[in-house]
C-alpha cells in the first residue's frame, strides 16, 4: 500500500508567523552506505506561496515511497519548489574529514547549487533588464555575485534530524577539501527529528536527495557488477559483502568504514 502524503504545513505556517520569508529543507542520504557517496538534498520554498496552497500528493519521507513513487514524486518536488538540488561528498572525501564534515560539505554544495537555480530562474523571468532585490535589503538577485552566496530574504533552514551537521564548525583539515564551500554563509538552522516523515519541506528534500542517489549507485553498477548495487544502492547486504570479501573494495568504497567482519583483508582497489 502506497504511503500517503504529508498535508500539514503547520511547521512551515509558524515560520511564516515568525516573519520568515522562506524555508529551506534539509535531509541526508547514504550516511549508513558502504560504498558512493554521501549525499544532501535541498528544497527552498517561497513560504506565502508555499502555505497558500496544498501539497502535491505524494510527498512524503522518501523511506516510505516504492521507487516508481519516489520517481513520480521528485517531479513534482522540482515543479512545486522554488528550487531543488543535490550536493554530494565523495568516498575519498568523506574518508578524509569524516562524516560530520562529509555531510556538511554536501549539503553546503547543494546550497550553492539551489541558489544558483534560483537566481537563473528570476533572471529569466525578469529578463536581462529587469532587477529585483532579494527581499532583505542585499544585491540585485541577477546579480552574478548573489547567484550562488546570498540566500533570499530572511531563511530558515529545517534540517531532519537530532543534530545539526549543516552549521557544525569546520575543522582546519577540512578546509583544503571544502574549497569554495568554506565561504558560504549558511542561513540559521532548526533540526526537526523524524522530520522528513513530518514536514513537508524536509520531504521534499529527502526525496530528491534519495532518487539523485540512487540513480548515482545504480549507474555505478555497471562498471562494478560484483557489488549489488542496482539493488543495495551501496548498502551493506549480504551479497555487497560478499563481493568484498572475494574482490576487494573498489575505488568507491568508504575506506573509513569496516566493510567485511575481518576489515576487508583483500588490499585490491577495483
Amino acid at each position: 500500500m502506497a504511503a500517503r502524503g504529508l498535508t500539514d504545513l503547520s511547521v512551515e505556517r509558524e515560520l511564516l508567523s515568525e516573519g520568515f520569508d522562506y524555508v529551506i529543507g534539509v535531509d541526508e542520504v547514504g550516511r549508513g552506505a558502504l560504498a558512493g557517496p554521501v549525499s544532501v538534498g535541498v528544497a527552498l520554498f517561497d513560504l506565502r506561496i508555499l502555505t497558500a496552497a496544498e501539497v502535491p500528493a505524494g510527498i512524503h519521507d522518501s523511506k516510505q515511497l516504492s521507487a516508481q513513487s519516489r520517481q513520480e514524486a521528485t517531479d513534482r518536488v522540482r515543479s512545486w519548489a522554488t528550487a531543488a538540488e543535490v550536493g554530494s561528498s565523495t568516498p575519498a572525501e568523506l574518508d578524509e574529514v569524516g562524516m560530520t564534515m562529509a555531510l556538511n560539505l554536501a549539503g553546503r554544495r547543494a546550497m550553492i547549487s539551489m541558489l544558483r537555480e534560483w537566481a537563473d530562474a528570476r533572471s529569466d523571468r525578469h529578463g536581462s533588464g529587469g532587477s529585483e532585490r532579494n527581499g532583505s535589503g542585499g544585491a540585485d538577485v541577477n546579480g552574478t555575485a548573489a547567484s550562488a552566496r546570498e540566500f533570499p530574504g530572511r531563511t530558515m533552514v529545517l534540517l531532519d534530524g537530532r543534530h545539526d551537521w549543516l552549521s557544525a564548525p569546520l575543522t582546519l583539515d577540512c578546509l583544503g577539501t571544502f574549497g569554495d564551500c568554506v565561504d558560504l554563509e549558511l542561513p540559521p538552522v532548526r533540526t526537526v527529528i523524524k522530520g522528513d516523515g513530518s514536514v513537508p519541506a524536509i520531504a521534499a528534500a529527502s526525496i530528491v536527495a534519495k532518487v539523485a542517489r540512487d540513480e548515482t549507485m545504480i549507474a555505478l553498477a555497471e562498471a562494478h557488477p560484483h557489488y549489488g548495487w542496482e539493488s543495495n544502492v551501496g548498502y551493506g547486504t549480504v551479497k555487497h559483502r560478499q563481493g568484498i570479501t572475494e574482490l576487494g573494495p573498489s575505488i568507491h568504497h568508504r575506506r573509513s568504514f569496516r566493510l567485511t567482519a575481518d576489515s576487508g583483508a583483500k588490499e585490491g582497489l577495483l
